[in-house]
């Protein structure tokens, strides 16, 4: 059994999370704006979440953000999340026979699913700036969910300010729509969900879904 779990903290994974927790119809995530214009035409009330590659004129509804997917509507909707380095990760995990999307939020499920599989080759892959340069949040949210595996905790209080001057400083900068100061928050509170990410390639996409799981006790520090 080969698992690989791809982290993409900032945000890909977050916006998932909050958007599957409203109970979407369908989830689809990919990298490319013509497969997005693509599954739109056949999607039931389809949300676009994202924004378009350069030399694209795609309109998206709203950015990868868990603060405005908390403010839409999607129950029973499709939703069509275009996203850089997460979803690069995810479709070119091929060779895995399981593909979990992971972030802070829900990092702790994630590992307690993987504890599941006893034997189990376990790759984790920090995905960085769009799937080209390590990042510090991707690094670390990795490390944290390997310790969990191994049945450790690290504990992330003495990282807060170094994630929120270095990677989570556009949080707090002047665009808000795209990156609102809320999301830093939003992204960096582990144990939000119980449920992991599990990714089905589709060739130029992947269809997302959630499985609950039963989380541990908290950890005391």
């Amino acid at each position: 059994m080969k698992i690989t779990i791809i982290v993409d903290a900032f945000r890909a994974f977050a916006t998932a999370s909050y958007a599957l927790e409203k109970d979407p119809q369908n989830y689809y995530l990919t990298n490319s704006c013509v497969s997005v214009s693509q599954l739109a035409q056949s999607a039931h009330d389809p949300l676009l979440i994202g924004k378009p590659e350069i030399g694209s004129i795609l309109t998206y509804h709203i950015p990868n953000s868990p603060t405005r997917v908390k403010e839409t509507p999607i129950l029973g909707r499709d939703v069509i999340h275009r996203t850089a380095a997460g979803a690069l990760g995810i479709l070119k995990a091929t060779d895995a026979d399981l593909i979990l999307g992971a972030s802070f939020v829900n990092a702790d499920a994630t590992a307690a699913y993987v504890r599941l599989y006893k034997g189990a080759q376990v790759k984790i892959v920090p995905m960085g700036h769009e799937g080209t340069t390590p990042s510090f949040e991707d690094d670390l949210c990795a490390e944290y969910i390997d310790s969990l595996i191994r049945n450790e905790w690290k504990d992330l209080s003495p990282f807060i300010d170094k994630l929120k001057d270095g990677p989570g400083k556009y949080f707090f900068g002047e665009d808000q729509w795209q990156y609102p100061k809320e999301d830093f928050d939003l992204c960096i509170k582990t144990r939000r969900f119980p449920y992991v990410i599990v990714a089905k390639i589709q060739g130029n996409y992947a269809c997302l879904k959630r499985v609950d799981v039963q989380l541990p006790q908290p950890y005391q520090v």
